[in-house]
């Protein structure tokens, strides 16, 4: 429990002077605590789980340390390479999604009856192609990758909700908490890059940004000790620690 709590108090602590480098526009305090993030949140992982890591999910967190590291060093220097390190773990996370689908397809055939969902797959829409619109004057690659990481985050969504309007239990809250802080810090990241004077945007890039670290650590967890307790009893453990 004290190795726990140290590692959420890394993590905290480390964020919160993230931010406040952000606001003071000191470079010196966010080269010490940026890289500290990431570790902290995976070694609170890594207790928790009892030290049986995924290799894709570690995969993900690496990828996604990399690109904070390279986006650390110069934003504008290391742009695709940085997006390119912040993409690999959607294609992890999406997979990992696709595997949460069909799991709970074989419990349940999904039904779709809420006027809600179809509203949030309309927004999903309506956000994708208005960003792209908003970025078409990008060099050909960068447009690209902005593209693929909109079909992701678009699949991500379709899948997240579905399974949301379905089901109802503590995974599926961080899966759902999960993909809204990838759209929101990725369409803040889009917003600061070109309004660059304007620092709200920014606060809520990087705030949306470190806390879907977090969430995605959260959801992992609970996925990962699911399926310790073996798959026949996923629901009915859920339900049981669900508030």
């Amino acid at each position: 429990m004290a190795n726990l709590n140290s590692a959420l108090v890394f993590y905290f602590g480390a964020l919160i002077l993230y931010v406040l480098s952000i606001f003071f526009d000191s470079p010196n305090l966010e080269l010490f605590s940026r890289p500290i993030i990431i570790p902290s949140i995976y070694y609170f992982y890594f207790i928790s789980v009892k030290g049986r890591i995924n290799l894709l999910f570690s995969i993900s967190i690496l990828s996604f340390f990399i690109g904070e590291i390279l986006y650390l060093i110069s934003a504008s220097d290391f742009l695709i390479q940085g997006l390119i390190c912040f993409g690999i773990p959607y294609f992890i996370v999406t997979y990992f999604l696709c595997q949460d689908f069909l799991y709970y397809l074989n419990k349940k055939k999904y039904e779709i009856n809420s006027i809600s969902f179809y509203i949030i797959i309309l927004l999903l829409f309506y956000l994708l192609y208005n960003v792209l619109s908003f970025i078409n004057e990008s060099s050909q690659l960068e447009f690209s990758i902005y593209i693929i990481y909109g079909i992701l985050l678009f699949v991500m969504g379709i899948l997240t909700f579905l399974i949301q309007f379905n089901f109802n239990n503590r995974t599926i809250l961080y899966m759902v908490l999960m993909v809204s802080s990838f759209i929101v810090s990725d369409l803040f990241f889009i917003f600061s890059t070109k309004m660059k004077d304007v620092i709200a945007l920014k606060f809520i890039n990087v705030i949306s940004q470190q806390l879907s670290y977090c969430l995605f650590v959260g959801y992992f967890i609970y996925r990962t000790r699911f399926k310790i307790y073996e798959k026949n009893n996923f629901l009915r453990i859920e339900s049981e620690i669900t508030p």
